[in-house]
């Protein structure tokens, strides 16, 4: 049996921090009921679709979290440096959606033709108190980026081929090894949690050491490349993979392995 450790990686597609004016500071002074801290929620578009930039679109709800002391909301947003400001608005809560194109008009020498994926747009609210006072706060901050709509939860009938350098499994190498995994959208746009990240292959090689059941991990889906991510084996080894989706068949077809040893698979998923 092998017992090494690995490490994963984290992955996050909201970053949100803490941000504090002078305003803020003084609050104490002022008295709290001159404070009142914006929220962004009910999104409903996190990020731009780079395959439809013609119809992309942020869409979110912002609002107050005290009622009665704000005056207005103001809502800007920051790309690659450059700061403005969307919009200010005095009734609450207020729906803002923002086109690509409402996105980089005021950036001087920036396109939507120049958007590329991975590129990030930081969108903050600030309240601005009927006495005057600026507040910001973490719940307020959104990332929205440049990305590909994905949409490929489901069940899927899956092939794999693959081989153990472990010596004790008497199936080795395997071929064609029928399985069924789910992929199950984690709320993040192209995340998903993939129910058996080998389609099977572990338990089959590795039930005399105990193995029972599915191995849960993480798959990705950027623009139709595909990747095992996250993920780490029973064993303590980092799960990697790389693929792709085709969105004319709906299959997916990935080559994966357990880093720390070299075992190694491919597997191919067909839609059921």
């Amino acid at each position: 049996m092998k017992h090494i450790l690995g490490s994963i990686f984290l992955i996050s597609l909201f970053l949100t921090g803490c941000y504090e004016t002078h305003d803020e500071l003084m609050q104490d002074r002022k008295g709290a009921g001159d404070i009142s801290f914006p929220t962004i929620s009910a999104i409903n578009s996190s990020f731009f679709d780079s395959f439809d930039f013609d119809n992309a679109f942020v869409e979110f709800v912002v609002a107050e979290d005290t009622l009665g002391n704000t005056a207005s909301i103001i809502v800007e947003k920051t790309f690659k440096g450059v700061t403005t400001e969307i919009g200010t608005f005095e009734d609450f809560p207020a729906t803002v959606t923002v086109t690509a194109a409402n996105a980089v008009s005021d950036i001087e020498g920036i396109a939507v033709s120049d958007l590329e994926v991975g590129d990030v747009f930081t969108f903050q609210v600030l309240t601005v108190s009927k006495s005057g006072i600026v507040s910001r706060s973490n719940a307020g901050v959104l990332n929205a980026s440049v990305a590909c709509k994905s949409s490929i939860a489901g069940t899927y009938t899956t092939v794999a081929s693959g081989m153990s350098t472990d010596d004790g499994p008497t199936e080795n190498p395997v071929t064609d090894y029928a399985y069924e995994v789910t992929l199950t959208d984690t709320g993040v746009n192209g995340v998903y949690e993939i129910s058996d990240f080998s389609a099977g292959l572990f338990t089959l090689w590795y039930d005399i050491y105990g193995l029972s059941g599915d191995y849960p991990g993480t798959l990705q889906d950027v623009c139709n490349d595909v990747s095992i991510i996250n993920t780490t084996g029973p064993f303590g080894s980092p799960i990697s993979g790389t693929g792709s989706f085709d969105p004319d068949t709906g299959i997916i077809t990935i080559s994966g392995g357990a880093v720390s040893w070299g075992d190694n698979w491919t597997i191919t998923m067909t839609p059921k």
